[in-house]
């Protein structure tokens, strides 16, 4: 397949740049074949063309990640992954953004009717939820609906290979509808108020947008691509080794420290998200 050719881990864990690219152009034509093949479903149509371009570069990296944990030391064992995911992560979160922003309200309504409506969910459950204590009731929340996702990453990788893929694109999908959201409303007062939208106006909104949601979002995502890479490690390790080989056992070691690793990212994303971004924009 093109696609498939074009992602080589051992090549793109090097070029972060070309990888986020590459990713941007998985996302670009997932968006354009969704709204000509099934515009009535494009919301998640063209987060399953995503996940099927990005599965076999997802695959390889894991395969990549395990031959790796046995001719590296210790230390060095995913030292490039972590840009590795960053890239994909950022590629996808700009194409989606980019649609969003760029396209009619119509449009948009139809394209992200779904990733919308999941927003506008989470918002009402957390407002019948919180009343007064901010930090104290919001905090909690955060941390186990997270650990939740972290759960399922990891064990959709350990069940499909790479299963951890989908539900990384859908968390950039609606990451990016809310990036998209505050990017349009300030671009909206700005012409409301002065008339016309001025160069530092866009700077303005997008990068409000980008900082309200990617502080804290680049590393809850890096939790839960961490997390994936786990399961799609304990996965490989359980078809190439015996239960009680010491492969299999430095692959259960070195899941388990990116476990950790995943575990400490989601709560410290929650504490920015609770206490940085909520100042950036509101």
């Amino acid at each position: 397949m093109v696609l498939e050719s074009l992602g080589q881990p051992f090549r793109l864990e090097k070029r972060p740049s070309e990888l986020f690219f590459l990713t941007f152009s998985y996302c670009i034509i997932a968006i354009l074949l969704s709204i000509w093949v099934f515009p009535q479903y494009a919301g998640l149509t063209m987060v399953f063309f995503t996940v099927m371009a990005a599965i076999p570069m997802m695959m390889k990296m894991i395969m990549f990640e395990e031959r790796k944990l046995f001719a590296r030391p210790q230390t060095e064992h995913h030292k490039d992954t972590l840009m590795f995911f960053i890239s994909l992560f950022t590629g996808m979160v700009a194409a989606y953004t980019l649609f969003f922003v760029l396209m009619p309200e119509e449009t948009v309504r139809a394209l992200f009717d779904i990733q919308i409506s999941t927003i506008e969910g989470v918002n009402n459950q957390i407002a019948d939820t919180i009343s007064g204590e901010f930090l104290g009731k919001f905090f909690p929340i955060i941390v186990i609906n997270n650990l939740k996702v972290m759960v399922f990453a990891l064990l959709f990788s350990f069940i499909y290979g790479s299963g951890a893929i989908f539900i990384l694109t859908w968390n950039a999908s609606v990451i990016s509808v809310a990036i998209g959201t505050v990017i349009r409303e300030i671009l909206a007062n700005a012409a409301l108020g002065a008339g016309a939208i001025s160069a530092s106006t866009y700077f303005t909104a997008v990068s409000t947008g980008l900082s309200r949601y990617l502080i804290h979002g680049i590393p809850e995502i890096g939790a839960f691509f961490i997390a994936g890479l786990a399961g799609g490690l304990i996965s490989i390790g359980m078809l190439r080794y015996e239960l009680f080989d010491d492969n299999f056992g430095l692959i259960m070691k070195d899941a388990l420290f990116l476990t950790l690793v995943a575990i400490i990212l989601i709560i410290l994303s929650a504490v920015i998200e609770v206490s940085v971004s909520p100042l950036i924009y509101s």
